[in-house]
């Protein structure tokens, strides 16, 4: 590790670590998926969405890597496969050389370097702005990893480390600037912006909450806010509608047309059945009985519909128009916080192991042990007094205007709610970052024991997590 540049002496050691922890966690993923993902021939979509089954993360990364075309969310990711273009022409590069999809490896490689940078910010985080020991912030650090959902991001082929990668960078960049008095420049808050928002465009939000902390009245003068905040959030806007019309609008158009003949053929078979087997013989009152048929079998089927895992866990939204047909104002905000949110965000549950919403799991499920809710309550209240603690410094307000955003997405307005544990990664940091202000106002014996308790629970979780996650890819 010494000869890699920006490792400084002091993370070394710690970073060797977590490299080691994270190649064999990715070397179990990939080897679990290679024999049915390394093939370069058929249809990749098809070959990934169907085989790749951890939690509800997407392998659409895979996709855009093996055959390039805008598959991510383009309203909520509107740059992240323009950033995968490179790696799409180094797989493609690959596969001519080797004759097998690379999509693993690559990808996994870019997952890998996010997830190291990530735990280095977090150590520098903690260790240079907050001020905890060399073993503190190590210890910090890796609990980050070992939440169940940051675990699993940092091995999945979706885009929550590289979120998480980005948030963590902003807020040491934050927290350096406020520690030196410097202000936050336009173009500093636009490479951010574009670079966050690029990859989940609720995140560009943090960007501008760090701007505001970093610059404070500053931030609203016209020769920042304008070419910093206003022009580049409608440029992306643009750039996202351009690219819905050009990439989405037509396919999804084409799709509506294709159910609508699916249905339109359906309708007709059953009319000739219909008027082969019935014995109405009037015209009108021969299609007013078909027509009362085909209502009652439609509503049938639309509720058989209705009750598959991705519209029964859906929950209502708010509206079914775009954008907020993401919402959910019925599934239980207490449960989803004590199950989901705080619960298997943080430690996996055993039943429905790391099942999905959209096909195999209740949205909420409980533990089976006591301990884990134990555990769930020892990190709140670890996380709500550290947070308490470091209330007056604008690095601890920046992180919690960061999860206060996630809260009122998806805890007020519902966006994601029924699997709220995947977006673990954009707010998960302000835990461990929480509980660090709380080592440097100890000394002695009882800072030893705050240490140990944090050390222990960083081991349950890597050992209760990594277990079940081990136990999962080849049971």
């Amino acid at each position: 590790m010494s000869s890699v540049p920006g490792i400084r002496r002091e993370e070394r050691w710690p970073t060797a670590a977590f490299l080691v922890w994270q190649i064999i966690l990715q070397a179990l993923v990939i080897a679990r998926y290679f024999p049915v993902f390394s093939s370069a021939e058929g249809n990749y979509r098809k070959t990934f969405i169907d085989g790749f089954h951890i939690s509800g993360f997407d392998p659409l990364t895979y996709c855009v890597v093996s055959s390039w075309a805008t598959a991510f969310d383009v309203n909520r990711h509107p740059l992240l496969a323009f950033f995968c273009y490179p790696l799409y022409v180094l797989n493609r590069a690959l596969m001519e050389l080797t004759g097998i999809n690379c999509a693993q490896f690559v990808v996994g490689a870019v997952l890998l370097v996010c997830s190291v940078w990530a735990f280095v910010l977090m150590f520098r985080i903690c260790k240079e702005l907050i001020g905890t020991s060399t073993f503190e912030a190590a210890t910090l650090s890796a609990m980050l990893f070992s939440f169940a959902h940051v675990m699993l991001a940092a091995v999945c082929p979706d885009h929550f480390v590289m979120s998480l990668f980005a948030l963590l960078l902003t807020l040491y960049v934050s927290g350096k600037m406020m520690r030196n008095g410097v202000p936050m420049r336009a173009w500093q808050t636009v490479a951010l912006f574009l670079l966050t928002a690029g990859i989940s465009l609720n995140n560009g939000l943090k960007i501008i909450l760090a701007a505001l902390f970093v610059n404070g009245k500053r931030f609203f003068r016209l020769k920042f806010i304008l070419p910093a905040v206003i022009l580049p959030a409608i440029g992306l806007a643009l750039f996202g509608e351009w690219e819905h019309e050009t990439f989405v609008a037509e396919s999804v158009r084409v799709a509506k047309i294709k159910r609508s003949l699916v249905v339109r053929a359906e309708r007709d078979s059953l009319r000739k059945m219909f008027n082969d087997t019935t014995s109405i013989a009037n015209d009108s009152a021969r299609t007013a009985a078909f027509t009362r048929f085909w209502r009652a079998h439609r509503q049938k089927q639309l509720k058989l519909r209705a009750m598959q895992p991705d519209r029964a866990n859906a929950g209502e939204p708010i509206s079914r128009k775009r954008f907020l047909n993401w919402t959910d104002m019925t599934t239980s905000r207490t449960e989803t916080l004590k199950e989901n949110f705080f619960g298997e965000s943080l430690q996996l549950h055993r039943r429905y192991l790391l099942g999905d919403v959209m096909r195999n799991r209740p949205v909420i499920v409980c533990y089976d042990s006591v301990l884990n809710y134990i555990v769930e309550a020892l990190l709140v209240m670890l996380f709500v007094l550290g947070a308490w603690m470091g209330r007056r410094n604008r690095l601890m307000q920046t992180a919690l205007s960061f999860l206060a955003l996630d809260v009122l997405l998806h805890l007020v307005f519902g966006f994601g709610i029924n699997e709220v544990y995947i977006m673990t990664a954009h707010w998960a940091y302000v835990i461990p970052l929480g509980m660090a202000f709380i080592l440097p106002r100890l000394a002695g014996w009882p800072r030893i024991v705050m240490r140990t308790l944090l050390a222990a629970l960083t081991l349950w979780l890597a050992i209760w997590n990594g277990t079940l996650l081990i136990e999962y890819l080849y049971q």
